[in-house]
């Protein structure tokens, strides 16, 4: 080559794939969540942007787009996915880059077809179906079905879903029902079951790496059927039985004990009674266990009114039961829809009468202090208070949608449940209050007292900071947005800090595809804009050259909040790579999505599926039969006087202890905490590292449980494949030599006596902290110098979960306000999911 020539490896065109990937990553983000043209082709429209601005730049921008493209596959119609299904045959490479096969948008029915024609045309049948089906096995994450396919999904197909073995994690039949539907389960359970078994037999296998199943709508399954299918799935996390035909003993003695479970949806099963639900949080393992892996942080109970056999006392209980067991500390989303509230009120010389779903009780009358928040007792689990909203805003302080619809609560108690609580140092019996709720949205459609007359008060607009939409009947929607040709309503709050009055503007949002469903928001100029319908509008533009200016108009962010359904899928591009960690559970993540080992172009990966139940965070610990001050004098005896800590994990077999077993410490995944709690205290420069205790064998949670058979020392790896940098920092091998080393010494700064040598790095010791004192000297500018200029060092994800405390730069204050917002939005997507488009959204905002 000459020296006129660029090296390739020098030229622009050599971007790390990586970084070219997160950045076409946001613009096909942008680009898919466009619901402009508002037509079904938009799909179709907005993909073909993608490419034509991208796929002809480089091999690397081509490569990346089919990455992207093929990732997940939405289909819109059924000759889109014969296309697929034909590419899939003629290359192979391509099989593995299908993770997502999304058919919630698959229609043809109004499009001059009827559904008898679409049972003529072959693209899309129960064959091409499962050949799909074998073709993606090996890196098929989530499959999306819908009411469309349900006539294709036979027992073959439903037994490769169900069946153990594959990576597949995510299974949604939302909409799907009918006679065929329900005979393709029973004949798919039959194989993986024993012969002659009942609905109390185990299955054959046990499938461990589905961790969501969605089963919205389905009317038709039977009782046992839904037995044996909940049976199958003793790890997940998600499972939606909305609608469904679920009764009491299937709840009660059919789920079985799911320590992962986050996301539980049992709203609108008529079959289930307000007995067995109260019986189910008060007595069934998923919810009471205290071993559990996780927490509630969504839930639907949401009942029909005018059907249901609640009252006011089983709400109460509910919500009890929920603090008792720690739910309240993790749940974000709660239905309550037509579940009964009790509500004191504060007497006003006006007679209330209570509404037939709704009990009142006036303070006034039973001699009680006149500020609700006085009457409240701390006990140990939950701030006791008789009114049903106070208590939630008590003691659900994560809480960010709440529904209560069907209920009758006035003006002044909504202001009063809203509103943060004023001067509460006043109150004694609330100081161990630590968070507040910041509700975000709160659902009052069917309440008699918000209508047309008292919508428009500006205390509700205004009286909560966090909160950024209301969901109304038609009567006091339709008041707003008569109000102007803009649809919007706007008041004023005055702020203290400022000390003037900022401009509240709330405006009306309806999509015609949702159904019955009414919402205002409060406008923002970064997730809820006033100006959707303006730009939706606008029509084409063009700038000076004559390009194409492409519009990007996404629906509101507070969609999100308003689902009724559970958002399942982790979308089309995945915004937090912990939701795709704990959903997917990769025993083997790859080292780049892009190039192997080698340096090679790779075109997917084939993972390995979880075979058996995880083992909680923790590892293995040595049980010593000596107790431990025996232990310590052996070491102590035989340890020279002059002795010296070094970096070796070289010992003498006088050093180790006879060991009586082994055991699962679950403690240990909080190192830190581990060795305050155990003594185990970093040592000063010039003292001596204690001998560590009961050795650690395995830290982070293992794929799989030990076989008994095994010694701990050697524990096998998934496969023979060459190991990434994650599987080699966990390799339990290294853990137990690091863990003999310092992985048990804590930062705690304090020495322990009699430990004390002449340690020969002492001049080493002093200069680095000598430095390390430097740089937390502060400068004339009020700022640390040196190394070190942050002397708070946050965990990760510390900001996700705090976004309000990060400041990006203290004199750019727009700036960290966008850092801000992205944090919260990440951290609520982790729980919420996103609301992108199409069929999957009608079915989570449908009335």
């Amino acid at each position: 080559m000459s020296k006129s020539t660029p090296s390739i490896r020098h030229t622009p065109q050599s971007i790390p794939p990586e970084i070219v990937y997160e950045v076409l990553t946001y613009q096909f983000k942008d680009y898919m969540s466009n619901d402009y043209p508002p037509t079904s082709e938009k799909f179709n429209e907005n993909l073909r942007n993608f490419l034509k601005s991208n796929l002809t730049v480089n091999k690397t921008f081509y490569h990346i787009c089919r990455v992207l493209i093929y990732k997940h596959c939405n289909f819109t119609t059924a000759k889109r996915f014969y296309n697929l299904l034909e590419s899939l045959e003629k290359q192979e490479q391509l099989r593995n880059i299908i993770q997502i096969a999304d058919f919630q948008e698959l229609t043809s029915v109004g499009l001059g077809r009827s559904m008898e024609m679409n049972k003529q045309i072959q693209n899309l049948t129960n064959k091409t179906l499962s050949r799909f089906l074998e073709l993606t096995k090996w890196n098929l994450r989530e499959f999306l079905a819908c009411e469309n396919i349900q006539e294709d999904l036979d027992s073959n197909i439903i037994y490769f879903l169900l069946k153990p073995g594959k990576v597949l994690s995510i299974l949604d039949f939302c909409g799907c029902s009918g006679p065929y539907l329900t005979q393709s389960f029973m004949t798919a359970l039959e194989k993986l079951y024993p012969a002659d078994s009942d609905t109390n037999s185990a299955p054959l296998e046990y499938n461990s790496q589905m961790a969501c199943l969605g089963l919205n709508d389905c009317t038709d399954l039977p009782n046992s059927v839904l037995i044996k299918t909940l049976r199958m799935f003793p790890e997940l996390q998600k499972l939606d039985l909305n609608h469904t035909s679920i009764d009491d003993n299937t709840l009660l003695n059919g789920l079985p004990h799911l320590k992962s479970l986050t996301h539980l949806s049992l709203g609108l099963c008529s079959q289930l009674t307000s007995r067995a639900i109260l019986e189910f949080f008060s007595h069934h393992p998923t919810v009471t266990d205290v071993n559990n892996a996780a927490t509630l942080e969504w839930l639907n109970l949401g009942v029909t009114a005018h059907s249901s056999t609640w009252n006011d006392v089983h709400t109460m209980f509910l919500l009890k039961k929920l603090c008792q067991y720690g739910h309240n500390k993790t749940l974000q989303y709660l239905n309550l829809d037509g579940l009964p509230l009790h509500q004191v009120l504060l007497s006003t010389g006006n007679s209330l009468h209570s509404s037939p779903n709704t009990s009142v009780t006036s303070l006034h009358t039973l001699n009680r202090p006149t500020t609700i928040f006085s009457s409240v007792i701390h006990t140990e689990h939950y701030y006791q208070c008789s009114d049903t909203l106070i208590f939630i805003k008590l003691n659900f302080p994560k809480l960010k949608s709440l529904s209560i619809k069907g209920n009758n609560v006035p003006i002044d108690k909504l202001i009063e449940f809203l509103s943060p609580i004023e001067d509460i140092a006043y109150y004694d019996n609330l100081k161990g209050l630590k968070e507040f709720q910041k509700l975000k949205f709160l659902n009052v459609a069917n309440n008699s007292y918000v209508n047309q007359w008292t919508i428009q008060n500006p205390n509700l607009l205004t009286c909560s900071p966090s909160l950024c939409s209301l969901e109304l009947g038609f009567d006091a929607w339709q008041q707003i947005e008569k109000l102007n040709s803009n649809h919007e309503f706007i008041t004023v709050k005055y702020n203290k800090r400022t000390d003037r009055n900022d401009v509240v503007k709330w405006k009306c949002f309806l999509d015609v595809s949702y159904g019955r469903r009414y919402w205002i928001y409060r406008v923002d100029p970064y997730l809820n804009r006033g100006d959707i319908e303006q730009r939706s509008l606008a029509g084409t533009k063009f700038d000076s050259n004559g390009n194409r200016i492409i519009e990007v108009v996404k629906q509101p962010d507070f969609l999100r909040f308003a689902q009724s359904k559970i958002s399942l899928s982790c979308g089309l591009v995945i915004k937090s790579g912990e939701r795709r960690k704990k959903t997917y559970r990769d025993l083997k993540p790859p080292i780049s999505q892009f190039l192997t080992r080698n340096g090679g172009i790779a075109f997917g990966n084939r993972s390995q599926p979880v075979i058996r139940p995880r083992l909680p965070p923790g590892g293995w610990r040595l049980l010593p039969e000596e107790d431990d001050q025996d232990v310590d004098r052996d070491v102590a005896r035989h340890m020279p006087p002059n002795a010296t800590h070094v970096g070796s994990t070289s010992t003498t077999d006088e050093d180790h202890h006879e060991v009586g077993g082994i055991y699962w410490d679950r403690s240990i995944h909080d190192l830190s905490a581990f060795g305050q709690r155990n003594g185990f205290d970093r040592p000063q420069p010039g003292t001596m590292r204690p001998p560590p205790r009961p050795p650690l064998l395995a830290m982070g949670p293992p794929s799989s449980i030990l076989p008994a058979a095994l010694p701990p020392g050697n524990l096998p790896l998934q496969n023979a494949e060459p190991q990434n940098d994650e599987e080699y920092l966990n390799n339990p091998d290294l853990q137990r030599r690091r863990s003999e080393l310092s992985l048990l010494m804590s930062h705690h700064p304090l020495r322990r006596p009699g430990l004390h040598s002449n340690h020969s790095n002492t001049k080493v010791d002093t200069f680095a902290h000598s430095q390390i004192a430097a740089a937390r000297t502060p400068t004339a500018t009020g700022r640390p110098s040196g190394p070190r200029r942050q002397l708070v060092k946050r965990p990760s994800g510390y900001y996700y979960a705090h976004p309000q405390e990060f400041v990006y730069d203290p004199n750019d204050a727009v700036m960290s306000r966008r850092y801000q917002i992205h944090f919260e939005v990440v951290n609520e997507y982790k729980t919420f999911g996103c609301i992108e488009r199409g069929m999957y959204r009608y079915y989570s905002l449908r009335a």
